[in-house]
């Protein structure tokens, strides 16, 4: 049997889940108790967040954090630290405020313009009217601007920088239509939040270091004989460039947007692209105007240049100095509806972004994925009009971590989601396992739950999971830790089996033009049963082929996909070309590029490149046989799966993200012969056949199981079954309930039919236990019982014997070992939700369920 099945078996996972645990500054006994619920929960390390504790490296947090430090060695427990004070990282807890330190603080450009019409000698534009103290313009261009609308002519550009007197610039303006653009170096005054004026500047090494300066080095100055043992390291919070806030659609090519910038960016644009330094700044004004096709090799290479920077100097500089000091560097950046791509709240280059960290991370938050919204954007409370794509949350951000993982080898396959934070009371265990599902189906397998605090009725981003032992979910909430665990440590130290690789395209969307991001691609893909990772031109450009296949840190793809993108850098079509000469299938979905952004010649290179529509792409995968899973029945597009190869072990995870409905399909492999069924839920295994790679599937709604080729099956391991009848139970029940905070239950019904507990004309702000109580005849064969829909967690006992728990659809339990001939005794403790009584403003995003069991109620039968 497969050595990591074998241990979850004996409840001896590893350790993938670090809660967030808030800090306030509150009594230490309090804080003890919150350390023990984490502890109790079945999870071994936390981390612990400095956001809200207002003396954050002061006396008292040295006091506060050596007791959190010793109360976890005294546990057996590990600890880590989100690394700044304020929200979001790169406040470097107040060091660029010090004057000074001002020369640290981060600088912008931005861009005024002004119309002329000529002919005219001796015009005079006044700029300086819009400059302010503290700015200085760096540059002036003109431009001819005769065409429709605001296209410029590059080729007309006049350098105007040296006319400039005194806030004036003189202008001999030619015939027709002249937009002159003035480029201000500025600071980051109040463009949409007036805090990231402090904030570090990622393209300035210095100023980056003053989080190592401000957090770093002195935690290790108090606590350096935790460094490596109990403290395991530090957590960053979505950092990013930060020239705008509150915008996940902070492109280039906005006019009024300030850009990051430093003095020499000219010089190593120049040598990016390979063009004159003078050229650069005469199209300077591209970051924010059309002129033309140099538009897109500026915009291209100012990004290449800035993420670049970002990477080495932040990512990599805080991930070497925690090595250096044997503790490891986590966390996440802005990733939101393609964020991760972009400036503003964004980093630019996802991948680059988090190069320098122990593991890959995202996060999934604030609603933006919802269990059984697969294809139609929802609204969530997010930025930017509050819209959640799942093609991007659900089928694409999760695997850009997975992916991360994958080919970085300083991530040794860990990939990291914080999770559940800031949904509202309204999430409950159900939607939380709905949640982890999705992200373990993608390949997740660190998880940090957002969280525990000790702030009892903390109204900051709820849920919260202990609540000073007020929250009624919390005593099954160990149940589902212990189950991510296993599933977590069942994906882990395997190798992962891809079909294809999709091609991270940022740079489609740098250089312009039309292009499609590939978020869509990565839905059509997933849906379509094949599986992919997202790889960046870093990566690829030192990767190579074997056999038709693409070779990265061990892993192999049979395709190369690129979604469309009228514009390319030559550098990536140059990559593509090379690897298809070496055998590879590269593809670009919908349609060709029609030119590089340095304007260099393509016709011979696009020779080399097929492409295929984007809703084709699965079907052409599969019939140039790329793909090495095939199924046919119901509920397939509701079918995700994970592939690791461990040990000549091929270990398959299929789950049914589908809410509502079951998978019955015959799935292919191409392997076959006696397999292990593995349920992480139940933490059981079974054995099944998959004669000539048929393998009949059947997995319940919002359910996953495993299957295992390769591993030696002991003889004492049952079959699989299936339920093959069911009849309906016509019960009445004895029903009470015990709100929130109460000791006692109180009876409401007797001898009653189901309903539903928090209708207005009942309890609409009850939330808490409901018991029921009825007595049943025993059938002949019928051994479990199907509570049908429950509202929201169910609890059961038959005769006395415990049953079990479930926490989300089928509310099933086998009743084999507690059921007598005759008149049988069954209890049912559900736990509602928890938003009917705590009607926080998140939970105003997300639907609530009914409370109580509502049935129908049956018996079945299984083979």
């Amino acid at each position: 049997m497969d050595r990591k099945i074998k241990e979850c078996l004996k409840g001896e996972h590893g350790s993938y889940i670090l809660p967030f645990l808030w800090l306030h500054g509150e009594p230490k006994e309090r804080v003890r108790e919150e350390i023990l619920a984490i502890k109790n929960s079945g999870i071994n390390e936390f981390c612990a967040e400095s956001r809200p504790y207002d003396n954050f490296c002061k006396d008292e947090w040295w006091d506060d954090f050596r007791f959190i430090l010793e109360t976890a060695r005294e546990l057996d427990m590990h600890v880590w630290l989100l690394d700044d004070q304020k929200f979001p990282t790169g406040y470097a807890n107040g060091y660029l405020e010090k004057e000074q330190n001002a020369s640290l603080r981060k600088r912008l450009i931005r861009e005024i313009q002004i119309d002329a019409v000529g002919p005219m000698n001796g015009a005079k534009l006044f700029v300086g009217g819009r400059v302010g103290k503290a700015e200085k313009i760096i540059n002036i261009v003109a431009y001819k601007n005769d065409s429709l609308g605001e296209k410029l002519d590059y080729e007309s550009a006049i350098d105007l920088t040296d006319k400039l007197n005194d806030g004036m610039v003189y202008f001999d303006v030619p015939k027709g239509v002249w937009r002159v653009c003035v480029t201000i170096e500025t600071l980051p005054y109040d463009y949409k939040n007036e805090r990231l004026f402090y904030y570090i500047d990622m393209l300035n090494p210095d100023s980056c270091h003053a989080m190592i300066d401000a957090i770093y080095e002195p935690h290790y100055e108090h606590f350096k004989e935790y460094f490596g043992n109990t403290f395991k390291g530090f957590f960053s919070d979505e950092p990013g460039f930060l020239n705008v806030a509150y915008t996940y659609y902070n492109t280039l090519g906005q006019i009024g947007s300030p850009y990051p910038w430093r003095d020499d960016l000219p010089t190593l644009i120049a040598k990016s692209a390979g063009i004159d330094e003078k050229a650069v700044w005469m199209y300077l004004p591209a970051l924010w105007e059309d002129i033309g096709e140099v538009s897109s090799v500026i915009r291209m290479h100012y990004m290449e240049v800035i993420t670049k920077l970002y990477s080495d100097n932040f990512s990599y500089m805080l991930g070497n100095w925690c090595r250096e000091h044997n503790v490891m560097y986590i966390g996440h950046v802005i990733e939101d509806m393609g964020a991760h791509t972009r400036l503003g709240y964004g980093s630019g280059h996802y991948f680059r972004a988090l190069d320098g960290q122990d593991m890959a991370g995202i996060d999934i938050v604030l609603m933006q994925d919802v269990p059984g919204i697969s294809n139609s954007i929802h609204r969530s409370p997010l930025a930017d009009g509050g819209k959640a794509d799942p093609a991007f949350f659900r089928y694409t951000l999760p695997k850009l971590a997975s992916s991360h993982a994958h080919i970085q080898p300083l991530k040794k396959d860990r990939a990291m989601c914080e999770i559940f934070g800031a949904f509202g009371w309204a999430e409950g265990l159900p939607f939380m396992k709905g949640l982890s599902d999705i992200m373990l189906a993608s390949g997740i397998n660190y998880f940090v739950p957002h969280a525990f605090s000790p702030k009892e009725e903390d109204l900051d981003c709820p849920p919260h999971f202990y609540n000073g032992g007020k929250n009624i979910h919390y005593p099954l909430f160990k149940g589902l830790m212990e189950y991510m665990g296993r599933v977590s440590h069942a994906l882990s130290d395997g190798k992962h089996k891809a079909d294809v690789a999709v091609f991270y395209n940022a740079e489609g969307e740098w250089t312009g033009g039309k292009n499609q991001l590939f978020y869509n691609l990565c839905r059509t893909l997933t849906q379509g049963l094949v599986d992919f990772d997202i790889i960046p031109y870093d990566t690829l450009e030192n990767a190579h082929v074997v056999d038709g296949k693409l070779q990265i840190n061990g892993e192999s793809y049979g395709a190369l996909i690129i979604s469309e993108s009228e514009i390319m850098p030559i550098s990536r079509l140059e990559a593509f070309e090379r690897l298809a000469n070496d055998g590879l299938y590269v593809v670009f979905t919908d349609s060709l590029p029609k030119r590089s952004a340095e304007n260099s010649d393509i016709l011979s290179i696009l020779s080399c490149f097929d492409k295929v529509q984007t809703s084709k792409i699965a079907e052409k995968l599969r019939n140039k046989d790329l793909c090495h899973v095939f199924g046919e029945g119901d509920g397939l597009k509701n079918l995700r799966f994970y592939h690791v190869t461990r040990e000549n072990e091929d270990i398959y995870l299929f789950s049914n993200e589908d809410v509502y409905g079951d998978i019955d399909a015959q799935i292919t492999l191409k392997q076959s012969g006696e397999c292990l069924i593995y349920d992480p839920w139940q933490n059981k295994c079974y054995k099944e056949n998959a004669e000539n790679g048929e393998l009949h599937l059947r997995i319940e709604k919002g359910n996953m199981i495993f299957v295992i080729f390769g591993s030696e099956i002991p003889n004492d391991i049952p079959k699989m079954t299936y339920e093959i009848e069911r009849e309906e139970l016509p019960i009445k029940f004895d029903i009470a309930i015990k709100q929130e905070g109460e000791n006692e239950f109180k009876t409401i019904a007797e001898n009653s039919s189901l309903f539903d507990i928090s209708t207005p004309e009942r309890y609409p702000d009850f939330s808490g236990e409901i018991r029921y109580r009825a007595t049943f005849e025993a059938k002949k064969g019928f051994t479990v019982i199907d509570l049908g829909q429950v509202g929201e967690t169910a609890e059961a006992w038959l005769n006395g014997k415990y049953l079990g728990a479930r926490i989300n659809a089928p509310y099933k339990f086998s009743m084999k070992d507690a059921l007598i001939d005759g008149e049988n005794k069954l209890e049912i403790i559900v736990k509602n939700n928890l938003a009917h009584a705590r009607r926080d403003g998140l939970s105003s995003y997300m639907q609530i369920p009914p409370s109580g069991i509502l049935g129908d109620i049956s018996l079945c039968k299984y083979r």
